[in-house]
């Protein structure tokens, strides 16, 4: 799977640099280790990670299930536990935070490589289907990645490589500069995920960087040498917003 940027939330050192040096390995990049959960919060506030791998006991003061409730409620990132403690007194407490999965201490490579690829795979559907937990805040729709299928994989697509989205049947076909990524949502549900002042409808099929237009015809938009068709209902609103953009 595409690198992901993560941030580490552990109070106890040795394991925290074990969990980097292991995740490093796998080719994910680690943009903050946190031993408490308030160096946490700031942290994944600053940095905006894929994911949080994070442990349920932090030592004194809050915790991780503290840490889980603000990521639901506020930053809407996905997390993945680590813990030791599996009794039913701890999953009990945890599961209602919805965590993307468990790790379970102690823990090798191929445990974090398929609890990492599952975790990102569930967040991933759970966008899809509009169940990220705060699924109507205007933030979460906003997207800056977007997670999709690519040859088995599941690869990262930033927003801001999308030059325009097409519908196709049952499926969107998203294109960026070099690449086609085909994705099973309709059109509708990809407008409103990319919501910004960016993106336009300019027809029944298509969604595009308004950024990316760089011509505007009677009926059609150029993006340098994709041409685009426009719709009739679609003409006057994307005229304004080109000419504003």
């Amino acid at each position: 799977m595409d690198a992901l940027h993560l941030v580490i939330v552990e109070d106890d050192a040795v394991i925290a640099a074990d969990l980097a040096a292991l995740l490093h390995d796998l080719g994910h990049r680690i943009a903050a280790t946190c031993p408490d959960a308030t160096t946490a919060l700031q942290a994944i506030a600053v940095h905006r990670p894929d994911l949080v791998l994070l442990d349920i006991n932090l030592g004194q003061g809050r915790d991780g299930v503290h840490v889980a409730d603000h990521l639901n409620a506020v930053e809407q990132v996905p997390f993945v536990f680590i813990t030791g403690h599996t009794d039913q007194r701890t999953l009990d407490r945890v599961k209602a935070t919805r965590p993307a999965g468990f790790i379970i201490k102690p823990f090798d490579e191929d445990d974090l490589r398929t609890q990492i690829e599952i975790a990102v795979a569930r967040h991933a559907a759970q966008v899809d289907v509009g169940t990220h937990p705060g699924g109507d805040r205007q933030g979460s729709r906003n997207a800056e990645v977007l997670f999709v299928r690519d040859k088995g994989r599941l690869a990262k697509v930033p927003v801001q490589e999308i030059r325009f989205v097409e519908a196709d049947n049952n499926y969107v076909v998203i294109h960026t500069a070099d690449r086609r990524y085909v994705l099973a949502r309709s059109l509708n549900s990809m407008e409103e995920h990319l919501a910004s002042s960016h993106f336009v409808r300019i027809h029944r099929r298509y969604l595009v960087d308004v950024r990316r237009i760089t011509a505007l015809r009677e009926r059609e938009a150029l993006l340098g040498d994709v041409v685009l068709p426009v719709g009739k209902t679609h003409k006057e609103a994307l005229r304004l917003r080109w000419e504003q953009r």
